[in-house]
């Protein structure tokens, strides 16, 4: 009884940080070893090993980050493209001075958003200021990098400097990134 008990405050309290797969994991371990049966022990051993393993390498491609190629526009900006909503892919400058991704009204048609239905006012953005709306987008997905409930500016009046629209920092704040104009790659890191 004793060994059960000291098995389960150290699965509970030790291992606290582990994922709910890991948990998982650790606790199978625990029953296993309460049967006796040691092919199913053996088993547990290996699942456990191979999900730490999993877990551990995610973590470290999590500290290196992700590496963006951007393409030139011959205009001085850098293009990225970007996912939406996990349907549609849009081509964005990367605009570390936009407090948030801003999307062209004919591009937002393509995502079967209504803007119509969101409060506007105006933004001054490039050359020029727009009227605008407010929407949130499901995902933004860059690369390897995903965010979720992404807050986004719709521009009502086309503007042909921004094509598609912006990568604003509401996307980009939910990473630690780096914009590498020269090497013209942007590294994004996940956010602790």
């Amino acid at each position: 009884m004793l060994a059960l008990f000291t098995a389960i405050f150290l699965n509970s309290n030790v291992f606290a940080d582990d994922s709910d797969l890991i948990k998982s994991d650790r606790q199978a371990l625990v029953d296993a070893k309460s049967t006796g049966a040691s092919s199913k022990i053996i088993e547990a051993k290996e699942r456990l090993s191979d999900d730490l393993a999993m877990e551990a390498d995610q973590q470290r491609k999590d500290m290196e980050g992700v590496t963006i190629p951007l393409v030139p526009d011959g205009q001085g900006h850098l293009l990225a493209d970007v996912l939406i909503n996990n349907k549609v892919h849009a081509t964005l400058i990367v605009d570390t001075g936009s407090p948030v991704l801003m999307l062209n009204s004919s591009f937002i048609q393509k995502l079967g958003i209504d803007p119509s239905q969101s409060a506007s006012g105006y933004v001054e953005v490039l050359n020029g200021k727009y009227k605008a709306t407010s929407v949130s987008l499901d995902s933004v997905r860059l690369g390897g990098a995903k965010a979720q409930d992404v807050d986004a500016t719709v521009l009502m009046e086309s503007s042909k400097e921004i094509k598609d629209g912006l990568l604003g920092m509401s996307f980009l704040s939910k990473f630690h990134f780096t914009l590498d104009q020269t090497g013209q790659e942007l590294i994004l890191k996940k956010s602790q």
